[in-house]
């Protein structure tokens, strides 16, 4: 009886510590998956960052280009100088009779050309200016806006007066903010060796066109915010309270554009609010939807050229992530189940080896506890090393090459439009291609190469003591295999692969840096239309492929 009551108390003993063990495998695979899911939308955000960036600095241009054009008509540019020679000569500023009827001649002559741009390239703004306090002397946006003095607000334009250059970019101004592009107008010339000096021309665009063309190929949404204290030292008093009326700030923000009519209503969000006046990259639940965001700042003419500027706004970004969110979920249940099934074998096992005797059910613990380990590092669908196990050897691994001066190679490989075969012939066949394309790649490696699941339709290779030419070679053989076979039933040619290809360095990189390596150049063999094999070399900024 007493023996039995033993037993009975080292069963419940064991059975709690395998219940709260299976609990915690599960809390720690699920936070796991948490994290790499933030991960992957910082990532996503940079992206997006450097997208708005680079077409902000595209767009400026334009405006530069344009700006150029109409300065460079030789009616414009007399125009343009007999207005400048009247208005300094009746006292400057806006300057007298004489200075109106030059001007009246200016926007007759560029009425054509403006209405042009304005239908058909999006130029929302041009404006003529002169002399060293920045004198507005005809805004063809705003005719009876004139002679007021921009020096200490619009920094592009001052610029490009004292330098007789032409500038770019952000910028919010007396009127209205816009992307920007100035250019210097000269008498009888293009530049200071060839005629005299006038003044400068301005165009400029709103953010309509760039949201447009950033949202179209990053599948997200964007809404541009400015402060509202930069906008009280810039416009108009009276500009500012018409505008104050007709698109009421939130938390000390006004929306400057957007494509969006529903974004008000999210910036009423307190969660999102926070992001706003904090930045960085969130997840959330927005009603039914489960979406991402992400807020950055957003710096103008001035605050790219001096970082410690403060910003004059912020810019955000989301995107739906509810596929995302359901696959976590799915993990979850998954690991549930799985942890459950594992709890009930395992008590089986206790229960009967209890009754044999403690040396033996000290010995199935062990046996249970390796199966349990290697099932762990294995993923259910291929039969590849999973994600958990490789970031456990690759650590290992960078660890022994460091130390023993060795190098390494690692290749990231995609299936190209994966979903669309997904999409096409249904999941069923989606896994079959995946088994069949593992099954290729264990067969094609040699035997001291190892195979991961990376995750979703993407699997990494590492090349033990390979240089990144060596890998390149394997690599490519193996995208030759995968295209000419038929995987899942499908026809050959069907399924290809892209890759990127990164060999470690002794130059002290670290492990996450090859990794994203490897993931650009894999970018990069997407960018240049997949199904081919790009290596990236130490900066990630020369690819070379085949």
């Amino acid at each position: 009886m007493t023996n039995l009551s033993v037993r009975a108390k080292v069963f419940l003993w064991l059975s709690l510590i395998l219940a709260v063990s299976d609990a915690l495998f599960v809390w720690i695979n699920y936070r796991a998956e948490q994290a790499r899911f933030q991960n992957h939308l910082e990532q996503r955000a940079t992206h997006l960052h450097n997208l708005f960036v680079v077409e902000l600095g595209n767009t400026a241009l334009s405006m530069q280009q344009t700006a150029t054009f109409v300065a460079s008509m030789p009616e414009v540019q007399q125009a343009f100088h007999q207005g400048r020679f009247a208005a300094e000569q009746e006292g400057a500023g806006a300057g007298g009779p004489r200075a109106k009827l030059a001007r009246e001649r200016l926007l007759n002559l560029v009425s054509t050309p403006w209405q042009e741009l304005r239908d058909h390239y999006d130029t929302r703004q041009l404006h003529f200016q002169f002399g060293d306090n920045a004198t507005s002397f005809l805004r063809v946006h705003a005719t009876d806006r004139f002679g007021d003095n921009l020096e200490g607000v619009r920094h592009t334009i001052f610029h490009a007066l004292r330098d007789q250059r032409s500038t770019k970019g952000f910028e919010c101004g007396r009127i209205i903010c816009g992307i920007r592009g100035v250019s210097p107008v000269f008498l009888n010339g293009h530049h200071a060796e060839d005629g005299r000096f006038i003044g400068v021309l301005e165009a400029g665009t709103s953010f309509r066109t760039l949201l447009e063309l950033v949202e179209k190929p990053s599948q997200a949404k964007f809404v541009v915010l400015l402060s509202m204290s930069h906008l009280s030292d810039t416009y108009f008093p009276d500009r500012l309270e018409k505008l104050k009326k007709e698109n009421p700030p939130l938390n000390g923000n006004l929306i400057e554009a957007t494509l969006h009519p529903e974004v008000r209503e999210l910036l009423a969000n307190p969660q999102i609010a926070q992001l706003v006046e904090q930045k960085g990259t969130v997840w959330l639940k927005v009603g039914e939807r489960h979406l991402a965001f992400t807020a950055f700042s957003l710096r103008d003419y001035l605050g790219q050229q001096d970082p410690q500027r403060a910003p004059v706004g912020t810019v955000m970004a989301w995107m739906d992530v509810e596929n995302d969110i359901l696959q976590l979920k799915r993990d979850l249940s998954f690991n549930i189940a799985y942890a459950l099934i594992a709890f009930i074998v395992i008590e089986i096992m206790l229960f009967f080896a209890l009754r044999r005797a403690t040396f033996s059910l000290e010995k199935m613990i062990a046996n249970q506890t390796a199966t349990l380990r290697d099932m762990a590092a294995h993923d259910e669908l291929t039969g590849l090393f999973n994600r958990h196990y490789l970031d456990e050897f690759l650590q290992k691994e960078f660890a022994s090459a460091t130390r023993h001066d060795r190098t390494f190679a690692i290749a990231i490989l995609d299936l190209d439009h994966f979903k669309l075969i997904n999409d096409n012939h249904g999941h069923l066949v989606g896994d079959h291609v995946l088994v069949d394309a593992a099954a290729l790649i264990m067969n094609r490696l040699r035997t001291s190469d190892l195979a991961f699941r990376f995750g979703g339709e993407e699997f990494l290779l590492v090349f033990p003591d390979t240089e990144a030419d060596e890998a390149r070679r394997l690599c490519e053989e193996l995208r030759l295999q995968l295209s000419g076979r038929g995987l899942g039933g499908l026809e050959a040619g069907k399924i290809t692969a892209s890759f990127g290809v990164a060999q470690m360095t002794a130059s002290g990189e670290s492990l996450d840096t090859l990794l994203a390596r490897a993931d650009s150049a894999l970018y990069a063999a997407k960018d240049k239309g997949r199904n081919r094999v790009e290596v990236s070399t130490l900066d990630s900024t020369n690819m070379v492929g085949k």
